[in-house]
């Protein structure tokens, strides 16, 4: 993926983030580049196995949204 796409957003994407507060869409934003730039670093990097990857990152992804229910978007 080039850098360039990294800041990147389908019209859909923006559709479904309008009429959310400017906060919730950045934590949204920084969860989604961490988890996807984390899940190439442990298959690509690390050779990790795909299953294993998913894993955590859907361990991190619901540290994310715990983040989200209890307000912590800091």
């Amino acid at each position: 993926m080039a850098k360039g796409t990294i800041g990147y957003k389908s019209k859909e994407l923006k559709r479904r983030q309008s009429g959310n507060r400017v906060e919730v869409i950045a934590y949204a934003d920084k969860a989604n580049e961490r988890l996807r730039r984390r899940y190439r670093t442990l298959v690509l990097g690390k050779n990790k196995k795909q299953n294993v990857a998913k894993t955590a990152i859907a361990r991190e992804l619901s540290g994310f949204i715990w983040g989200m229910m209890t307000g912590r978007i800091a």
